[in-house]
This record gives structure tokens, sequence and C-alpha cells, in this order.
């Protein structure tokens, strides 16, 4: 495992006397991981009933196969910060978030981050703020990497990979990576005004359309501006994006399968869900 290191700070070239210097800590991080491991709450009575007794009747839930997955969260703010609470809520043990980003101020009014994380890495006060959200116990591991950059600098295990960033760069890198360990993912967006949402889930067998089946036009190249975004759009995606994950590793049981949801704060688009097909000139599934 290696972890990055550096002491060296940033500097203006030239006469730097009345200029004040760049944090060092914002170039680099000398140990960009942090673990956290969050108790069960305890049985008061022994008559209370199980913590997640609600969940049974849910079509197609089996809990037992949501608290032994390996959950990674690439990308900690609007979308998946909202989705790691869900599921560290409904009984997910074993999930990981990664993001580089730092907390800002804009970021308080519509992601799970408070006064004392403003400046901090996102994947890693993420990963602490969920301790007490995992009612049921559970590990959390919180990087500070890009997605890529993590996996080589540490091994992460998965069972799927739930992509909620704003750049088509990582959103290709985590369908390719899904798909070279044959696992399901899910990625979820909004648009431009944050008042439309798109949910794709990535089956983990090849003969099941990637994202870019979904999505052909997406640029990996185009750098992304920061959208528009409230509450409110960050809310629906997450829900989308966690009935994707629960289905991705319980399975669908009687409900209908489907890999797209699209639906609108406003009511002036129609909600879509359906299945997208694979396209046989997919870069992405062909290895091009």
């Amino acid at each position: 495992m290696k972890i990055k290191t550096s002491k060296e700070s940033a500097k203006f070239d030239g006469d730097t006397d009345d200029l004040a210097e760049f944090p060092s800590s914002f170039l680099s991080v000398e140990n960009p991981i942090t673990r956290i491991t969050a108790t069960e709450i305890p049985v008061t009575h022994p008559a209370e009933p199980d913590m997640f007794a609600r969940h049974d009747g849910v079509p197609a839930h089996d809990q037992a196969a949501l608290s032994g997955k390996r959950i990674v969260l690439v990308g900690g703010g609007g979308l998946n910060s909202w989705v790691a609470v869900g599921l560290a809520r409904s009984g997910a043990r074993r999930l990981t978030v990664i993001d580089p980003d730092r907390v800002d101020r804009t970021n308080l009014s519509r992601q799970f981050f408070f006064q004392e994380d403003l400046g901090e890495l996102k994947g890693m006060r993420l990963a602490a703020n969920l301790e007490r959200q995992a009612v049921g116990g559970a590990a959390i591991t919180g990087i500070g990497l890009p997605f890529e950059e993590a996996l080589e600098d540490f091994s992460i295990d998965a069972d799927i990979l739930v992509v909620g960033v704003d750049n088509n760069s990582c959103r290709l890198a985590a369908a390719q990576e899904a798909r070279r360990r044959r696992i399901p993912a899910v990625f979820s967006m909004l648009s431009r005004d944050g008042m439309r949402c798109q949910v794709f889930y990535q089956d983990p067998t090849t003969i099941e359309p990637c994202l870019w089946c979904a999505l052909p036009n997406l640029d990996p190249d185009k750098i992304m501006p920061c959208a528009s975004a409230i509450i409110s759009s960050c809310f629906m995606a997450a829900a989308f994006t966690t009935f994707f994950v629960h289905r991705g590793l319980m399975g669908w049981g009687t409900i209908e399968r489907f890999n797209w949801r699209e639906a609108d704060l406003t009511g002036m688009a129609l909600n879509q869900t359906g299945m997208i097909k694979k396209r046989e000139d997919c870069p992405v599934c062909s290895g091009g």
C-alpha cells in the first residue's frame, strides 16, 4: 500500500514577501485514508423488534445480502452523500467512499457535511459523518483521492460501484472498472439546471448495456462545469440510486427489471422507466 507524502508548499515566483503562502495541505495529502468502525445500536429490551423489521415484506428485500456486500461509492457530494446515508441507514455494513474534493460553503446547503468539515477532504469527512448513520454497525473507509489514483494506491474490494460524480472521465473509468471486475455499477446524474435526474444500472454481465450504450454522447475529455443543484433534486436522485444498489445486491424478485430511471421535479418532462439496449458499436463494450 502506498501513501502519498509531500511537505512542500506552493510559492509564487518573484517577490512574495507580501503574499501569503498557499496551504500545502491543499496540494497534497500525507494520509489520504481513514477507517471508521460504527457499532450497532444495542437492543434495550428482549421484546424489542429487530432494527430492520420494517424491511420485511418490501418486495425483493434481502437484509443479509445487503449487510455483507462491499459497496464502493465513487464521489461523496450532492448525490452520493445522501446515497451513503440511505445505505448506512438501511443496513449496509461495508462502505467505502472515494472523493478527492474539499468541502466548501456551497456544499453545506445540499450535502451531508457540516461546519467542521469545511476545507477537509470529502471522502474522509463523509466516512466520519456516516458513523452515526450506520445504526446497524459498519466498517466505513474514506479515501481522499481521485478514483483511478485510489485504485492504484489501495486494494479496494467491491461488489458494486456507485458513481455520483460530475465528470465523464471518472464515469468512463468506473464503467470500465466495473466491466473488468464483472460487478454492477450505478450511475446518477443531474441536468444542468438541477431539475432532472438520470440514473442508470449497469449490469455485471457483458451481454448487457454499459453507461455509454445508454448515453453515447458523453465526452470523456470534456471538463464538466459546476451545475445548479438543490437538495430536493439530490434527494430524488439518491432515492433512485439507492433502489438500484439494493437491486444490484439483492436481486429483483417479483419486480419487473429495468435499468434506466429519469425524473423531473418540475413535471415539465415525462418521467421515464425502461430498459436500455446494448449498442453493438459501443466503444466501451467493444473494448475500443
